[in-house]
This record gives structure tokens, C-alpha cells and sequence, in this order.
């Protein structure tokens, strides 16, 4: 069945001239889907206004977490270091160039069986390139690429306390060395 520049066969839509389809309900009405929705390649949220370009709402009442997002990388051979999903955060320059100042990543460190192993990192653009700034494993938080610590507050380190130009230890009888880093 054609209707105007449609063609309708079974329960498919389409357009003949590869031009956009176009869901456009007059007023204020909604377009719903009341089914699983499957999309097959790229889609674009584009949006005029600084309210949420995508809201997603559980209505859910246990205490488990919801909602849920998830990437998943279904790769037939999964490795050590490959990456497994990113959230990337863009915006311009002054030269109205796009410019993706940050993202967060998903990375596999140890893809064996049993003994599996994940990070995630944080990139964030430092002097115009991009730049691993944090990576946090499962043992440790690792700070990269000359990437300092700037902590306002006390701070507890396995036993050692920092505040205000103070070091102080709670374990009785342990010595508190100091080292410079040079002369």
C-alpha cells in the first residue's frame, strides 16, 4: 500500500525516496511506544532547550537500583585493554570548533576467566590534547599524566592524617618519616 510518499507492507513503514520519516503529532501530543523499540544504527536527540534531552524514569518502589543504563560491547573476542563503552562531554571553542573536553570510559584490564578485572577512566583535554587524567581499578585510584591532588580538608591516608600543614599518625609507636625530594 502507498500512502503519498509512504509505502506501507505488513507492519513496516517506508520511504521510497530516502527522504526522513517524520512522526509529528499536532498540538501537544506525544509520540508513544508501548513495545520493546529496537534502533539499528545512530540517533540524535537534538534539543533548544536546557530542560533534560532524555529523561529516563522508573516508577519502581523496592530499593534496588533503577533505573538502569547500560553499554555493553558484545565483541566475539574480548581482550585486555580493549574499551567497552564511553560518555563523552562536548562542547565548542572559541573558534566554533567542536571539542570534546572530557568523556568517561569503560575498559577491560583482565579479560580471563574467573579472574576478570575493569576500570574506569576519565580523560579530560589539558593544553588542547586529550589526557587520562584518573583511572580507578578495582585495588587502586591512580592519578596520570601529571595530574596533581588538590585536597580541601582532612584527609586520612592508611593511617596518616593531613590537616592544615599537619601530619599526624594514629598507630602507636610507628614512626612518621618525612623525605625530601631532592637536596
Amino acid at each position: 500500500v502507498s500512502v503519498g510518499d509512504l509505502d506501507i507492507v505488513g507492519s513496516s513503514i517506508a520511504s521510497p525516496s530516502n527522504a526522513d520519516l517524520t512522526l509529528d503529532p499536532s498540538g501537544s501530543g506525544n509520540i508513544k511506544l508501548n513495545a520493546t523499540t529496537d534502533i539499528t544504527g545512530s540517533a540524535t536527540i537534538t534539543t533548544t532547550t536546557t530542560d533534560d534531552s532524555l529523561l529516563i524514569t522508573s516508577t519502581e518502589d523496592s530499593n534496588s537500583a533503577a533505573p538502569v543504563v547500560t553499554l555493553k560491547r558484545n565483541s566475539s573476542s574480548p581482550a585486555d585493554a580493549d574499551y567497552l563503552g564511553r560518555i563523552k562531554f562536548k562542547g565548542e571553542n572559541d573558534a566554533d570548533q567542536e571539542v570534546q573536553y572530557g568523556s568517561i570510559s569503560g575498559k577491560i584490564l583482565d579479560a580471563s576467566d574467573g579472574t576478570e578485572d575493569g576500570a574506569i577512566e576519565f580523560n579530560v583535554k589539558k593544553d588542547g590534547s586529550n589526557n587520562i587524567a584518573m583511572r580507578l581499578n578495582s585495588d587502586e585510584l591512580k592519578l596520570l599524566n601529571s595530574t596533581g591532588i588538590d585536597v580541601d580538608g582532612t584527609s586520612v591516608l592508611d593511617g596518616v592524617t593531613v590537616t592544615d600543614n599537619t601530619i599526624s599518625t594514629n598507630e602507636s609507636n610507628s614512626p612518621l618519616e618525612l623525605k625530601a625530594n631532592g637536596t
